[in-house]
């Protein structure tokens, strides 16, 4: 399993002044009112939304052991203009991820197997399955790549793809 985006966030609990941007390191942000209302604080190992009302969202990391390393970098970069004691640390909100399940998967037989009630398949618009489990949800492909979308924790996601990953090398 390979986990290709962690997305958490929080609350720096204080209004964020967007006019002492210029402030900063100018390789430290990008921030364009015309096009969109947040300011985007560039971090080594993804990327910040941070809004006005202190709300924040981290993403772009690809480990859990990534995220309080980003978090305090993220800080350290708005500290010019923020008060840090103040802000709450983030929660995990989304991890996704992706396996290869070595094996062509036949997405038809699949849906037949699994019943509507559990999957979307439409071919003219999609080119994979929507399979929606009971703990998770997987996008699946004739490759036999797997998406995970939507998990809280890597554990949680490895159990459905193990159980997934049986329950279709049986169709």
């Amino acid at each position: 399993m390979k986990i290709i985006n962690i997305v958490c966030s929080g609350d720096l609990r204080q209004a964020i002044p967007f006019q002492r941007l210029e402030e900063l390191p100018s390789a430290s942000y990008r921030y364009d009112p015309e096009q969109y209302h947040g300011a985007y604080i560039l971090i080594s190992t993804g990327k910040v939304t941070l809004y006005k009302s202190g709300k924040y969202i981290i993403y772009g990391l690809k480990s859990l052991d990534q995220i309080d390393g980003a978090y305090q970098e993220f800080l350290a970069i708005i500290s010019p203009i923020i008060d840090p004691a103040a802000a709450s640390p983030p929660k995990v909100q989304n991890i996704v991820g992706m396996e290869d399940f070595g094996m062509a998967i036949n997405l038809s037989r699949f849906v037949i197997a699994e019943g509507m009630e559990r999957v979307e398949y439409e071919p003219e618009q999609f080119p994979g399955v929507v399979y929606r489990g009971e703990t998770g949800t997987a996008l699946l492909f004739s490759s036999g790549k797997v998406i995970f979308p939507g998990f809280k924790d890597p554990e949680t996601m490895e159990a459905f793809a193990a159980e997934l990953k049986e329950r279709t090398s049986r169709i």
